[in-house]
């Protein structure tokens, strides 16, 4: 009796272990999925998100003047004028090549800004590769202070 039901243990044991392994593999995936944060935003952050890619295509068109006229009243008025925009992007950014991939990365939204008004501010984060820097992150700052997003800033590593 030992014997067969030692063979059954044994029979049973071969049988389920590709079970067991798909077993193992689903539950795998379904924390893979789990874990994963949700794509859905907000029709606000999509259109944050839209500015900022028109802005960034602005620039990578070279449309400096264009990008600098884009930006806020207030952020005009406090910067250093359009020619010293314009020289910062020519110095900077023109070293860099053109942008060859750009992925989003993440959002912040805040509502406090230091050294800015109280508002509605988004800093969206991009992962971009360029011709002559395989990899830099890009970070623009939208204001919604007109009633709609524009860049209030532009950074980049």
């Amino acid at each position: 009796m030992k014997t067969k039901t030692l063979f059954l243990h044994h029979s049973m044991n071969r049988f389920s272990f590709p079970a067991r392994g798909l077993v193992f593999i689903l539950l795998l995936l379904a924390c893979f999925a789990l874990s994963q944060p949700a794509q859905a935003i907000s029709s606000d952050e999509q259109s944050a998100r839209e500015t900022a890619l028109r802005w960034l295509a602005t620039v990578d068109s070279g449309h400096y003047r264009q990008a600098f006229e884009e930006q806020p009243a207030r952020i005009k008025a406090a910067s250093m004028g359009a020619d010293y925009f314009i020289k910062w992007m020519q110095t900077r950014r023109i070293p860099l090549g053109h942008a060859r991939t750009r992925t989003f990365h993440k959002v912040v939204a805040y509502h406090n800004a230091k050294g800015w008004p109280d508002g509605n501010y988004q800093q969206i984060d991009f992962k971009t590769s360029f011709e002559r820097k395989a990899s830099a992150w890009e970070r623009v700052i939208l204001t919604k202070e007109t009633g709609h997003w524009q860049v209030g800033n532009y950074n980049f590593q």
